[in-house]
């Protein structure tokens, strides 16, 4: 089977760990952190890349078409609701966004929210595609002031960074996750150094790569994955199951 998986860089360790081990044939496009923000620019961008598949094919670009496209995404602020397929059908995990994917179910990440409800969650891929993990917290903010103090005046540059950081009092403990493909212990200290800093309580846990091994072995179950077929959309579902897939209209 032919897939084509378009995922988060934030999974790229793992995700390329189980791409190499699978029996499957995959390309992937790697899309970069962040676009959870902006949901509506995360379906605008991953429904790029599946016409641009299509398109590559009518100009003979694509030797072989993919029998499935697979998202490295969850529901991820409804960014994947709206998605439309053509004659390709489309797989998404039914989580939430990817701590989930990281934590190894959605069951382990609604029962770790139940007790820890307020936790920044941090993994090898979160802190590689987010920080600069050379420099400091402190030294990042100071960075970020001096862009600022330049760009806007320093009376502004306070102002700015004080309200980019009233996210911070959302939060009360900084949760770590370790991989099971790859670990740098220096990013487990960037976790603590940013709990310490924040003022919030620090907690690890052990990752487990399960549903990012199915995804990537093309085993996916109705349970814990979504298979939206060819012509259809994809919508928020309100019975635990996140995603359902609903024909789209004949015109």
């Amino acid at each position: 089977m032919r897939i084509h998986l378009i995922a988060c860089r934030v999974l790229q360790r793992e995700l390329s760990y189980f791409i190499s081990q699978s029996p499957q044939m995959i390309d992937v496009d790697w899309l970069h952190q962040g676009l959870h923000d902006t949901p509506d620019l995360l379906r605008k961008m991953v429904q790029s890349r599946m016409d641009q598949i299509h398109e590559d094919m009518q100009r003979r670009l694509l030797k072989h078409k993919p029998d499935v496209i697979a998202l490295g995404y969850g529901l991820c602020s409804n960014g994947v609701v709206g998605l439309t397929t053509s004659d390709i059908p489309l797989v998404i995990p039914r989580t939430d966004d990817c701590i989930a994917l990281f934590l190894g179910s959605q069951k382990r990440y609604l029962e770790l929210f139940e007790t820890m409800n307020g936790s920044y969650w941090l993994n090898n891929g979160w802190i590689e595609s987010s920080y600069d993990s050379t420099l400091s917290q402190q030294e990042q903010r100071q960075r970020k002031w001096q862009q600022y103090a330049e760009e806007y005046g320093e009376e502004n540059a306070d102002f700015l960074l004080e309200q980019e950081e009233l996210w911070i009092k959302n939060y009360n403990t900084c949760g770590y996750i370790f991989s099971n493909v790859y670990t740098n212990p220096r990013y487990e200290d960037v976790a603590k150094e940013m709990a310490a800093n924040n003022h919030w309580g620090f907690k690890s846990f052990q990752g487990d790569e399960r549903m990012l091994r199915l995804l990537a072995r093309g085993e996916w179950n109705d349970e814990e994955f979504l298979f939206c077929p060819p012509y259809h959309r994809v919508e928020a579902e309100y019975t635990g199951k996140k995603i359902r897939a609903v024909p789209l209209e004949v015109k």
